[in-house]
């Protein structure tokens, strides 16, 4: 969830946290049950979080601080929530040592990357010339790109195809690669890596769009692909639980 504070647009009377309606109804439309998880600043209680969960989905949001891959601040537009950012490193590193499913979107691909020691073009309009992946106007969410997909891939094996068209609205993206992790599709017009995973048998998927708001078959099969493995994780927990019983 975005970590909203009171310096920022939207000012109260206190801090809160807050998730877009469509990530939670993405994953219920695919059979599963959504639990938004607080920024807490108690690690110990991710612990506590991932006991309660089946799967972890990272949603998009703002932009992920330069500090947390060695760098300094080079973009004027940058708009951080480092609390969020601090929780979240934390949430996917213990999730992929307790091996539970994780689906990364956006800002959220981005985070994974840097969690696992990864870095990011900090804006494309400041150190490298790509295509325009922000959106303007009514036509927001609604501009499409091809997209080419690594055969043999985890995300081909969710989609069945190695081009399909997705959605954009991102100034920041992937530059180094996080070890452990590969690239698994690229926008067509420019290179940009627009999906990550990783190259274990884990089920640890990232992508750049926004499938949460793309009502068509392709997206839809990426939730229903986290909700089946965060199923399959509850039935090897429960089979381990009567094993040691």
């Amino acid at each position: 969830m975005e970590h909203q504070n009171r310096k920022r647009r939207f000012p109260t009377a206190s801090t809160f946290d807050y998730l877009k309606r469509s990530y939670y109804e993405a994953v219920e439309r695919s059979g599963g049950t959504a639990l938004p998880l607080p920024n807490t600043k108690r690690r110990d209680k991710i612990h506590e979080y991932l006991r309660m969960v089946d799967g972890v989905l990272v949603s998009g949001g703002n932009d992920v601080d330069p500090v947390f891959y060695g760098e300094r601040k080079k973009a004027k537009n940058l708009s951080i929530t480092r609390e969020r950012d601090r929780f979240e490193i934390a949430l996917v590193r213990k999730a992929k040592a307790n091996r539970v499913p994780v689906f990364a979107i956006c800002r959220g691909m981005q985070l994974v990357n840097v969690a696992f020691g990864g870095s990011l073009y900090q804006d494309f309009r400041v150190e490298e010339e790509f295509m325009d992946h922000t959106l303007k106007g009514s036509a927001r969410y609604r501009r499409r790109h091809p997209v080419t997909i690594q055969q043999g891939s985890r995300l081909f094996g969710v989609m069945g195809k190695t081009r399909i068209m997705v959605n954009t609205d991102h100034h920041q993206m992937v530059k180094r690669v996080a070890p452990g992790f590969v690239a698994t599709a690229w926008s067509k017009r420019d290179g940009v890596i627009e999906a990550i995973e990783s190259n274990d048998d884990l089920y640890l998927l990232c992508v750049q769009w926004h499938p949460e708001l793309m009502r068509d078959r392709n997206s839809k099969a990426l939730f229903d692909s986290l909700v089946r493995s965060a199923k399959e994780f509850r039935s090897r927990n429960q089979e381990i639980g009567k094993l040691r019983a």
